[in-house]
């Protein structure tokens, strides 16, 4: 299936050394999955030149938003949300872990939900990450079962498919910066009734990650963040199954 009109919203901090390469295969590949694209590279207060070097080297092709100083992966990606202007949006990382073409799982299930999510640990992936990692990550997202949403395989994923509309009301309602805003804004699905599709996917996993233990740490503090703007009512108010 290919989509009529697709945003990709790569957020990016000091990305200078594979910006260029990753925007090259979205460049090439997205003909493939979308009639019309456009291509939002999030600069969350780089010092290394990655602004500098998309608007050189992608000039009509790819745009950029910039941010200073750096206020985390969730604010980077709130801010290409909001500038986005197709009528879905692909999050996708800057190292592209996620080769471009798994893309297609998650539009084939775009007609049954407003979010479809791609899963490193849902049944059937390929997962190539390091062994700490994913013992790390999985007791992450034990903890973020229990206390903030369920029924998630992988919540972190960084490869989602959002209708515009939706992703819009999600992240002006979500409150985490860092990388919590993952599970915030699924939790925010739940919340506002929206259904999510999760999808698994292959993982390629790159040197270089900016996904580091003390991200995980990071974490579980959002975890607390959540449960407490959720009691002190920060969130819209339950609402009923919507399309």
């Amino acid at each position: 299936m290919r989509l009529r009109h697709l945003s990709v919203v790569v957020p990016a901090h000091n990305e200078a050394l594979r910006i260029g390469a990753t925007l090259a295969r979205l460049v090439e590949g997205l003909p493939r999955h979308a009639e019309r694209f456009e291509i939002v590279v999030v600069d969350d207060g780089s010092t290394d030149g990655t602004a500098e070097i998309v608007e050189r080297e992608f000039a009509g092709r790819a745009r950029v938003v910039r941010r200073s100083p750096c206020g985390g992966k969730g604010a980077a990606v709130r801010a290409g949300v909001l500038a986005a202007q197709g009528e879905w949006i692909l999050m996708t990382d800057a190292d592209l872990s996620i080769p471009l073409d798994e893309l297609a799982r998650l539009a084939e299930r775009a007609d049954r939900a407003p979010l479809v999510i791609g899963s490193k640990r849902a049944p059937g992936n390929s997962i190539e990450y390091p062994f700490l990692r994913r013992v790390v990550g999985g007791l992450g997202q034990l903890l973020i079962a229990l206390f903030v949403v369920r029924g998630f395989h992988d919540t972190q994923c960084g490869f989602k498919l959002y209708r515009a509309d939706v992703a819009r009301e999600l992240f002006a309602a979500s409150r985490i910066d860092g990388f919590g805003f993952d599970f915030e804004v699924l939790f925010l699905a739940r919340r506002l009734g929206y259904a999510v599709e999760e999808v698994p996917v292959r993982v390629e996993h790159q040197l270089g990650s900016s996904v580091r233990a003390s991200s995980y740490l990071a974490v579980l503090g959002e975890v607390l963040r959540v449960n407490w703007n959720r009691l002190q009512g920060r969130y819209p108010a339950p609402r009923g199954v919507s399309d």
